[in-house]
């Protein structure tokens, strides 16, 4: 008895799931006949009664509501800020269209405009709020004792260890893979290449990339132990950059830096004493002068002008701060830096004013369009972001914590994110994860 209950009750079930589906097919049909039928009418007037919602990011779903819209979506046209917003469907009276994610530089108020046929009409105000995301452009984290560098598409391609970014004349990017050599990013064809190895020429620890305005000259800082060794080796493009010629010699230089404005004056330090010299390009090999001692011996550190070529901050690694040294129009010459951001010999975490904030091993900074500088707080596995007057947040990350996760700004996970640059066109940070062995993206969405 209770298995033909079961079995009844099981037949009922199944009648009214197909009663229930032939009403939705017959609904289905009628929405897709009265989609069909609405129509263009240019003797009428296009009219907008309200959309919504008003305020969102890249790819929220707008709807605006009004009347004689027709039915064919390549009738019409929805622009946010002027720029062309994908319309996914219309009817006579509602269209549905993603806010494009051209605009995601047009935070704040925005235009939304309506063209069906040959009349356009005001939609309204949009409040654009633009967020950034974090992702993996190439390269993956491995087990312990299988880093290796291995070239080819994004897809298989692997880093071993990289250490600083560089962008080249066309906006691919050169990364010094720390004891592997210097690597070739094409981002337009996705592809990894290698433009020479360390472990020849006496060549094993290159450190920083400088390139010369013009992009044609690239200048690789080389840190090795006596006076002697090679501290600066020079690649060309007429060469494709891949042979390695050593052209000044002293010792352990932790990085280098071209004037951005006056592109015939580098500038590199030492590790020994803490000496910022300025070369003489002149002649093979080079020959320098000394322009100061930072601080005293033992001191690695980087130089990284800002744009303007006003100042550049001294970028110091195993000393846990920043230094800021005005450039000097008339002698040509950097300024002895003074304590910008951070405490000398006092590694930490903490966001704040000047010498509040703490950082631990900073390496390399990016400036934005505002001088705003972005530097990759290493042992802190975050992007910290420090304005101009002094004021240090954090922008990426989770502070001491260390993983591999994309996504928004403060739940990604970077593991000793070394170097950094950015895009200002693309409005793009392009990070090297040193122990995550990728490289990795903060864009907006």
């Amino acid at each position: 008895m209770k298995k033909n209950m079961c079995k009844t009750k099981q037949a009922g079930k199944l009648v009214l799931s197909v009663f229930f589906l032939l009403i939705c097919i017959s609904r289905c049909k009628d929405e897709q006949e009265e989609f069909k039928a609405a129509e263009y009418d240019p003797n009428l007037t296009v009219e907008v009664t309200e959309f919504t919602p008003d305020s969102g990011g890249a790819a929220t779903q707008l709807m605006i509501y009004g009347s004689n819209f027709g039915g064919n979506k390549e009738q019409v046209e929805v622009a946010v800020n002027g720029k062309v917003a994908p319309v996914v469907g219309c009817n006579g009276s509602v269209i549905y269209a993603l806010v494009p994610r051209q605009v995601r530089e047009d935070a704040g108020t925005c235009a939304v405009t309506l063209r069906v046929g040959e009349q356009e009409v005001s939609v309204g105000e949009f409040h654009y709020t633009p967020h950034y995301l974090v992702s993996t452009l190439v390269g993956y984290d491995v087990e312990d004792g299988k880093e290796t560098f291995e070239p080819g598409d994004f897809s298989k391609a692997q880093l071993k260890d990289p250490y600083w970014l560089a962008f080249d004349g066309d906006k691919n990017l050169y990364v010094v893979d720390e004891g592997t050599g210097v690597h070739f990013i094409d981002l337009k064809n996705q592809t990894v290449t290698n433009k020479f190895r360390t472990g020849s020429n006496n060549i094993s620890r290159p450190r920083t990339i400088a390139f010369t305005k013009d992009y044609d000259t690239m200048i690789v800082a080389h840190d090795a132990g006596l006076m002697t060794d090679i501290s600066q080796i020079q690649l060309t493009k007429a060469d494709n950059f891949v042979t390695p010629i050593p052209v000044c010699y002293s010792q352990q230089c932790n990085g280098g830096a071209f004037h951005p404005v006056r592109t015939d004056e580098y500038f590199f330090n030492s590790y020994n004493a803490s000496q910022v010299y300025k070369a003489n390009r002149s002649k093979v090999p080079w020959t320098y002068e000394e322009m100061y001692k930072w601080d005293d011996k033992d001191w690695e550190f980087n130089i990284q002008f800002a744009p303007s070529g006003n100042f550049a901050y001294l970028v110091s690694i195993n000393r846990h701060y920043i230094g800021k040294s005005q450039y000097n129009w008339a002698t040509h010459t950097l300024e002895k830096a003074t304590v910008f951001v951070g405490e000398k010999n006092a590694p930490g975490y903490s966001d704040g004013a000047g010498s509040s904030a703490r950082f631990d091993h900073p390496q390399q900074g990016a400036f934005d369009e505002n001088d705003n500088f972005y530097i990759g707080d290493a042992y802190n596995h975050c992007i910290r972001k420090i304005t101009p007057e002094g004021i240090v947040t954090t922008f990426a990350g989770r502070p001491r914590e260390f993983g591999t996760v994309d996504g928004n700004l403060r739940e990604a996970q970077f593991d000793r994110p070394f170097g950094i640059v950015y895009d200002r066109d693309d409005k793009r940070f392009y990070i090297a994860d040193q122990k995550n062995r990728c490289i990795r993206t903060i864009s907006f969405e």
